[in-house]
C-alpha cells in the first residue's frame, strides 16, 4: 500500500464525520426555526438559510414539503349573546299583562260588587281627600249615580208559607172561635200582603223574589234587601196588646244597612198604619233561622204587622194599605241608602215615603 493510499483513508473518515455533524446541526437549527402554533409565520415557508443543504453543502432551494398542524379542540359551553331588543320586548309584554289584568279586575268588581255594601262614610271620605289633594281645597262631593232599579234585587218572605222543615204545613199563629175551630191563620194574612208587596215592587221594575218561610234559596241568598212579613199571635193576654214590631238579626251590628232598613220600614209603616211601634222583640225575631242562612252582606228585617187579636180588623181588611206601607219602607231604604247625614232627602213627601234621620246608620244603644 502506498503512502498516498494510507493518507487518503483518514481523510475520507474525517469527511464522513464532518457531513454527519453538519446534517445534525442543520436539523437542530431547522427544529428551532419551526414557528409555534398561532404565529404569523407560515409553517411551510421555512427560511432558505435554515433549509438543509444539498449534496454540495449549499442550502437547498427546493420547497419544504407541506405540513399540517393538528390542533386539539376542547369542548366547552357556548353562550348565546342576547338578541338586541329582548329586554325592551319583555318590559312591554309585562306592561301589557298588567294593564289587561287591571282592566279585567276592575270590570269584575264593577259588575259583581255593589258599592252600597261598602261603608259610605269611608268612600266619601276618600273622595274628599282625593279632591283636596288635586284642588288644594275641599271640593264639593260628587253626586252618586243611582243603580238602575232593574238591577236591584229584593227578597220578600211570606211568613209560614210553604212546607216547614219537616215538610209539614205550618200555619203560624192561629185564631179559634168559641167552638175551638180555626177562623184565621197567620199564613193567610202574610201571603195576602206579601203578594201585593211583590206586585208593587215589580211594577216599579225591581227584581223581586217571592220566598217561602223555609225556601231553599235562602241559603247564601244575596239581595239589596230582604223583608220577612209576619203577623203576631192571637193569644188573649187579658189586656189589649197591639202594635207592630220591626226587628233585625241580633248578630248584626247596631250600625249599618240592617239598621237603616229597619228604621225605614218602621217609619213608613207608622206613617200609613194607625198602630204604635212595639219593641217587645222575641228570640224568634232576633235569631230567626233566615239570618243564619242568608249572605252576610244581605240586610234583612222581620216585620210583625200587628197582633191578630187586637189588630184583627187592619190585618184582615186592609191588605192593600199594609202592602203600600211596606213598599214605601223598602223604597226609602233602596233609594237613600249610602247617603250621609245632612244630604239625604229627609221627609221626602214628593216620593210618597219618609226617610229617617238615621240616613247614614249610626250606633243605636238599647232597643
Amino acid at each position: 500500500m502506498t503512502e498516498d493510499a494510507v493518507n487518503e483513508q483518514p481523510n475520507k473518515e474525517d469527511s464522513e464525520q464532518s457531513a454527519s455533524a453538519i446534517f445534525i446541526e442543520m436539523m437542530r437549527q431547522a427544529a428551532k426555526a419551526i414557528p409555534k402554533p398561532g404565529s404569523a409565520e407560515d409553517l411551510d415557508e421555512t427560511p432558505q438559510a435554515l433549509r438543509p443543504p444539498d449534496a454540495d453543502g449549499e442550502p437547498s432551494l427546493e420547497p419544504k414539503p407541506e405540513t399540517h398542524e393538528i390542533r386539539r379542540v376542547r369542548p366547552g359551553l357556548v353562550l348565546r349573546r342576547p338578541q338586541p331588543g329582548s329586554m325592551a320586548g319583555g318590559l312591554l309584554g309585562t306592561l301589557f299583562v298588567v294593564i289587561v289584568s287591571t282592566a279585567l279586575v276592575a270590570t269584575l268588581l264593577m259588575f259583581f260588587v255593589d258599592p252600597e255594601f261598602l261603608n259610605p262614610a269611608i268612600v266619601q271620605g276618600l273622595q274628599l281627600e282625593r279632591d283636596e289633594i288635586i284642588a288644594g281645597i275641599a271640593a264639593p262631593r260628587p253626586t252618586p249615580v243611582r243603580t238602575p232599579q232593574w238591577l236591584r234585587r229584593i227578597g220578600i218572605i211570606s211568613g209560614h208559607h210553604g212546607r216547614g222543615q219537616n215538610l209539614d204545613y205550618d200555619p203560624g199563629a192561629v185564631c179559634y172561635d168559641e167552638y175551638n175551630r180555626v177562623v184565621l191563620t197567620e199564613e193567610s194574612i202574610n201571603y195576602a200582603v206579601a203578594t201585593r208587596v211583590v206586585n208593587n215592587l215589580e211594577a216599579l221594575n225591581f227584581a223581586v223574589d217571592m220566598l217561602d218561610e223555609f225556601d231553599p234559596r235562602l241559603v247564601d241568598y244575596r239581595a239589596d234587601a230582604l223583608v220577612s212579613i209576619h203577623a203576631n199571635s192571637c193569644i188573649d193576654y187579658g189586656e189589649v196588646v197591639s202594635g207592630y214590631i220591626v226587628s233585625k238579626s241580633d248578630a248584626r251590628p247596631d250600625t249599618g244597612n240592617d239598621v237603616f232598613l229597619r228604621e225605614c220600614i218602621a217609619l213608613n209603616y207608622a206613617a200609613n198604619i194607625p198602630l204604635d211601634r212595639s219593641f217587645n222583640e222575641t228570640e224568634d225575631m232576633i235569631n230567626n233561622h233566615a239570618w243564619r242562612k242568608i249572605h252576610p252582606l244581605t240586610p234583612g228585617v222581620i216585620l210583625e204587622m200587628g197582633f191578630m187579636l187586637a189588630d184583627k180588623e187592619i190585618l184582615t181588611t186592609h191588605h192593600d194599605l199594609l202592602a203600600h206601607a211596606i213598599t214605601m219602607g223598602i223604597l226609602c231604604y233602596i233609594e237613600n241608602t249610602g247617603y250621609s247625614a245632612g244630604t239625604a232627602p229627609i221627609n221626602n213627601r214628593s216620593a210618597d215615603y219618609l226617610v229617617p234621620l238615621l240616613a247614614t246608620p249610626t250606633p243605636v244603644f238599647g232597643r
